[in-house]
């Protein structure tokens, strides 16, 4: 604690001194003065913790100087030490704010409690000031510890300019398997939104539902700050960040219905598999969505079994393209796409198992899981990656392919099964326990391609597939063969074909 002394006589101020080193070594003595302007001078300066004066000082009164003080919102807490015994100068002195008002002659006793007194209220200020952030406000919020009474709201209306009485919106974004790495960068981009704006932001990471949630609070209209956030921040958001994002906004009508309102949001999420990357969604969105029965597809079905039992596995992922093309061509309940795309893959397994043996069945059951709590298309084909995991790698040889060797065999066929998932020369060296330098000779020896060329001659095939016999949309087709963005596969596409994509499939229709 850091104190200045303001004393006209010597003697005095150096019994003071004396008497706080030893009752308190960690006391710090910023200054001592005089008189009441050098006094004056010295505490707008030093702004200590507590300033020990005499109400009669030359130059200056003590009520003089610390009416100065406090008109400039000098907060120190103050001792007042004086011989004077007039009531007047006595209740000036109270009315300005400070602690104790002891007489002379000095007891040392009595002072040494003051002091102390004074040290616990400016500790306790300390602690509170460290937790009575908005940050911690709003966390309590959501962790339901925050009960704000009359004093409690006049606090953050002082300090922050608002109350939990005033309407607040929510914008979490889900950022799927990359949470950890972003979470940070998209928490400051979300913070620093707000800039000069009629509105504030405080952005927070809550690792339960693994999002970072910006609370918009001190607005003076929610639709201007639903708009700005729609039409600016979110398409920074997405143009920054590549991999899964899923935008969700809330409004409340005050800060205590936080938690409440993440919750509804976790319940909507699922319902992000009807919008497209990039899109801010609202409760208000989903309930204007006409959604239709799904009308579950048996003749496809009964293809992708027939390809199951023949042990062609890129027929069964060209039946799952088409799956997938058939349930986004209209909007269905999520719950009754992910019921079937599970019938769907049961009745694959089913069939692959009657000639076949299944690597793990737990696997299955968990890839079916992964399904069913999926609220991005990007978890669910990272479910699907993860079944056709379990199919073995000869369901995607070929005829001629006992031409090559083991290792490149098992390359080749590797790459007709991940091509479409972006997977790299790394990947599959790792895979086989082959240096990648090896690998890229012997690929290119064998096969007379290069690696990279391969995988990118599949994934133009599957593309040119989809433009024909599909009408997915471009972000839909890239998720499908391995881009994270639709304008770069359309630049590669245009590079191998001569043309972009959109003309490509006006070309063949």
């Amino acid at each position: 604690m850091r104190i200045v002394i303001v004393d006209g006589e010597a003697q005095v101020r150096e019994e003071l001194e004396k008497l706080l080193k030893k009752a308190e070594p960690e006391y710090e003595l910023a200054g001592t003065a005089s008189d009441g302007r050098e006094g004056y001078e010295l505490i707008s300066r030093e702004q200590p913790d507590l300033v020990i004066m005499d109400i009669q000082l030359p130059r200056m009164s003590g009520v003089t100087m610390l009416k100065k003080l406090r008109a400039d919102e000098a907060a120190c807490r103050v001792i007042v030490l004086t011989a004077d015994t007039d009531f007047n100068r006595a209740r000036q002195a109270i009315e300005l704010g400070i602690d104790n008002y002891i007489l002379k002659p000095l007891k040392r006793a009595q002072l040494k409690k003051a002091v102390l007194s004074v040290k616990e209220k400016v500790e306790n200020e300390r602690v509170m000031a460290a937790a009575f952030t908005v940050e911690n406000i709003f966390r309590g919020c959501l962790n339901g510890q925050i009960h704000p009474d009359s004093n409690f709201h006049a606090m953050t209306l002082e300090k922050y300019g608002f109350t939990l009485d005033e309407p607040v919106s929510a914008c979490t974004v889900w950022l799927g398997s990359n949470y950890t790495e972003q979470r940070k960068e998209v928490r400051n981009l979300l913070e620093n939104a707000a800039a000069d704006r009629s509105f504030s932001v405080c952005a927070l990471e809550v690792d339960a539902w693994r999002v970072v949630a910006a609370v918009v609070y001190r607005m003076t209209d929610q639709k201007e700050a639903y708009s700005f956030f729609k039409e600016h921040v979110v398409p920074v958001l997405c143009g920054s960040f590549r991999g899964e994002i899923v935008c969700i906004w809330a409004d409340m009508e005050n800060g205590l219905e936080l938690l409440e309102g993440l919750k509804k949001i976790e319940r909507m999420r699922e319902w992000n598999l009807l919008f497209d990357r990039g899109e801010l969604i609202r409760r208000e969105d989903v309930s204007r969505l006409e959604v239709v029965p799904l009308k579950y597809p048996a003749e496809l079905e009964r293809q992708a079994r027939q390809a199951a039992l023949e042990s062609k596995g890129e027929e069964i992922k060209k039946c799952y393209y088409r799956l997938y093309d058939h349930m986004r061509r209209e909007p269905h309940s999520p719950a009754e796409m992910k019921e079937g795309l599970i019938r769907f893959d049961l009745a694959v397994v089913n069939a692959y198992k009657t000639r076949h043996e299944i690597e793990s069945e737990l696997r299955i059951q968990s890839c079916m899981q992964a399904i069913t709590v999926a609220m991005s298309w990007g978890q669910i084909r990272t479910a699907m990656e993860e079944f056709f995991h379990v199919i073995n790698f000869r369901a995607f040889s070929e005829e001629g392919d006992d031409q090559y060797s083991p290792l490149i065999r098992k390359a080749v066929e590797m790459v007709r099964k991940y091509y479409d998932q972006g997977v790299t020369l790394e990947e599959i060296a790792g895979q086989l326990f082959v240096s990648e330098e090896y690998l890229s000779a012997q690929f290119k020896k064998e096969t007379g391609a290069g690696f990279t060329e391969t995988v990118r001659n599949y994934r133009i095939e599957r593309i040119k597939g989809l433009l024909i016999n599909t009408r997915l949309k471009l972000t839909q087709i890239a998720e499908l063969t391995g881009y994270a963005d639709p304008k770069y596969m359309s630049r590669v596409f245009k590079e191998e074909v001569g043309m972009l994509p959109t003309e490509y499939r006006k070309s063949v229709h």
